[in-house]
This record gives C-alpha cells, structure tokens and sequence, in this order.
C-alpha cells in the first residue's frame, strides 16, 4: 500500500458524518448502523457497559491469524475511533486490500470500549474505574470484554489506539508530537521477547511508510512496564500488543491531522502483519525513534512587547496557556478555551506552540492590567502601521489583528 498515495485520497474515504472530537454516543450508533447495512463486515454478537450502551465487536476475515485492534477505553480519547472507523470505510472500499485482509488475517475490531465515557466526555467507564488499570482486577464489564476476547483468539497481535495530552513533542525540534508508538514491556526486566520484537518491527514499518508526511511529529511513547494496564497484559500473553496515540498540531482543534495519521498508522500495520513485511526490518529503527516528552510549554510566548507606564517603559515576554476549568487532572487541556496569562518576563528559556515576536508593538491599555492570571482578552498595537491584535481571539481560533475595520488571522 502506497501511504502517500493513500494519504492524497484520505478525504474521500474519512467517515464525514462525525467530523468534531466530541462526538456523541448516538452519532457513533448511527455510523455503525450504515456499517452493518452494508454487510460485508460481520457483526458479533453485541456485548454491554456497565450502563447497558452497546458495544459492537465487529469480525473481518477469514486467515488463521488474528488481530484485535479497539479504541476508546478512555472515553475523552475519541481521535483514536474517528481514526478506526475511517479504517472501516478504506476496508469496505479497497478491494485489494480487503482481499489481502481476508485471506490471511481474521481481525477482531471493538471501536468504543467506554461508550459510558464517551458520554461524559471523561477518562473512565461510569464506575470511576480506568479500564487500562483494570486487566488484572477486571472490575468493569468493559475490561472483561476485553480479557474474554483476548483469551478466546489468542491473538498474535494487538492494536490499542488512544489520545494523548497536546503537551507533547520530541527532540530536537520541538514540533507537537502527532504519533506516538510503543512496544509495551512484558516484565519488570524490560526483556525483548519475540512478540515484543514483532511489535517494535512492526511500528518500525509504520515509521518508516509515514516519516515524510509527519516528519519530526512521530515519537516513541514512554516504556514503563505496567503490569495493570491492557498493552503490557497482552504482551505478557504472548501477544505482539502495539500502543498508538493520536496526539496534536498547532490550530487543529478538532485533531483532524493526527486522526488521518493514526488512520494511516493502522491501515499500514495492517498491511504489514498481512504480508509479514515487517520481518525484514530492522528493529533498531524503534530504538531510534525520539522519545516522546511531555512539554511543559506555553500555547503562545509573545516575545518583545514594550509597555508604557508613567514611570518608565520597558520590554517584556508573556507565556500564555490553556487551563482547566475542572478538577479532574485526566480532563484533556485542549478540551478548553479559557486562556491565560502564566508567566512574565524574559521567557526565552521556555518552550511554546506558537510565538510571536511584538518587537513592533505596545501594550494597548495600563501596565497594571497585565498580571498572572489574566484572561488573555488584551490587545496590543503596531507602532509602524495601523494595526491592533486581539489576543482574545487566540482561544477560537489565532489572534486576530484589525486593520481599518477588517479582521483577519495572523500569527500563521
């Protein structure tokens, strides 16, 4: 399969009816009524939440070995199912590849463990309980679906797709991280078995068929062994589990761009387990892939803004970032708007999405309006043109600047 072939006809084949990240349960149940309609993916028998919503293990395929791939344990982790059920239509639609599947693969998909979630837009299923820390214990149904599968097919492989914090990047670049993958560890020891061998060659394939399209964005997720989470059981298992999360770029609120990647990522793992590609790569690839890092950086720096006051004026830097208007530590960040001012001064040892350098500008308004804690809804003002720039604006979309009478995005 030609990725970059694939990845010029991605939005002929993206599920258009769900095109927001908080998407509702119901929208997902209608988009898998059409998938069952069609009749060519072979619907299992319905399993249920702890609230009774439908979960839908869905079967394609007929080759002896087996494949699970589910999404969405997290229920504020929709990227990773708008990926999959792309996957679903490129499946339905691509004869040769659908062929390929077919023979020589039987895939068990489960898109939406945590429908209960999906519902609260929040981490864990309606018990409070985190299904990737319940594979042990198994307290939720959900966690029990997933044991029950994973021990009726003995899968050879696994493909566990989630979201991550827009907070992350790699070294040296700083660009926000949109894939991270990973080979969970099956012991203490970190030990290389075969299954996690297969995996590690298999996300080396996939690295290498994307690196052009996310270059410097694909990253090595963070290998701790956790004994209580799904990949790390799986892989104790024998199983050969792959971690994918679908993480973020600069102005793409709803994740459209790490979603077509992550879509990419499983269309190409696919292919890979299919054919056995993978075995004729290095897994020295995996090892070399940048860790993935969590950036404690700004959404914005504005750089060099003077400030005039009536006792001297002077120059300085401003870090803006998103907050959590909740108390719950798992809420994603950019799940909110509410965007602040979280540090002044000279900033340039610090991190950021975006910058802009206000070399130019000044403050429009008091110096003792420019304090930590302040909505960013200030404006600042060109001193070689007639221009003003709304920072306020930064929250929908990118500030703003106005010039006589229009309004028009800056800051690209």
């Amino acid at each position: 399969m030609d990725i970059s072939k694939l990845n010029g006809y991605y939005e002929q084949i993206a599920e258009q009816t769900i095109t927001e990240r908080r998407f509702k349960y119901n929208d997902f149940c209608q988009v898998i009524g059409k998938h069952f309609e069609k009749k060519i993916l072979n619907f299992l028998p319905e399993e249920f939440s702890f609230e009774k919503r439908k979960i839908f293990p869905i079967m394609f395929g007929e080759g002896k070995r087996k494949v699970l791939i589910f999404t969405q344990m997290h229920g504020n982790e929709p990227t990773s199912t708008l990926a999959l059920l792309d996957f679903l239509n490129f499946l339905e639609q691509t004869q040769e590849y659908q062929k390929l599947v077919n023979k020589e693969l039987t895939l068990i998909i489960i898109p939406l463990l945590n429908p209960d979630g999906l519902e609260k837009f929040d981490r864990r299923n309606a018990q409070g309980i985190d299904i990737n820390r319940d594979a042990k214990t198994l307290i939720s149904p959900e966690a029990r679906i997933l044991d029950k599968f994973s021990k009726q097919y003995n899968f050879e492989f696994a493909l566990n797709i989630h979201d991550m914090e827009l907070y992350y990047t790699s070294k040296p670049e700083n660009l926000q991280t949109s894939l991270a993958m990973l080979a969970p560890e099956c012991n203490e020891n970190g030990d290389i078995t075969p299954s996690r061998e297969k995996s590690m060659k298999v996300i080396s394939e996939v690295f290498l068929s994307l690196e052009s399209l996310a270059k410097n964005r694909i990253a090595k997720y963070s290998d701790k062994f956790t004994a209580e989470a799904f990949g790390d059981t799986l892989m104790e298992r024998g199983t050969s589990s792959i971690l994918l999360e679908a993480g973020s770029i600069f102005n793409d609120k709803e994740r459209l761009f790490a979603r077509k990647v992550v879509f990419l990522s499983i269309v190409k793992a696919v292919e890979s387990i299919a054919t056995e590609s993978f075995k004729n790569v290095s897994k020295q690839i995996y090892f070399q892939l940048p860790e993935n890092i969590r950036y404690n950086a700004f959404d914005l720096i504005i750089k060099n803004l003077t400030v005039k006051s009536k006792y001297e004026n002077y120059t300085i830097d401003l870090g803006i970032r998103r907050i959590k208007p909740t108390f719950n530590p798992e809420d994603f960040t950019d799940d909110f708007q509410d965007y602040r001012i979280l540090n002044i001064g000279k900033l340039d040892k610090f991190g950021a999405i975006n910058s802009f350098d206000a070399s130019n500008y000044i403050l429009k308004g008091d110096y003792s309006e420019i304090f930590i804690g302040r909505k960013a809804d200030f404006e600042i003002s060109s001193t070689q043109k007639n221009e003003i720039i709304n920072i306020k604006s930064y929250g929908k979309h990118r500030p703003h600047r106005r010039n006589n009478g229009r309004t028009t995005p800056t800051f690209d």
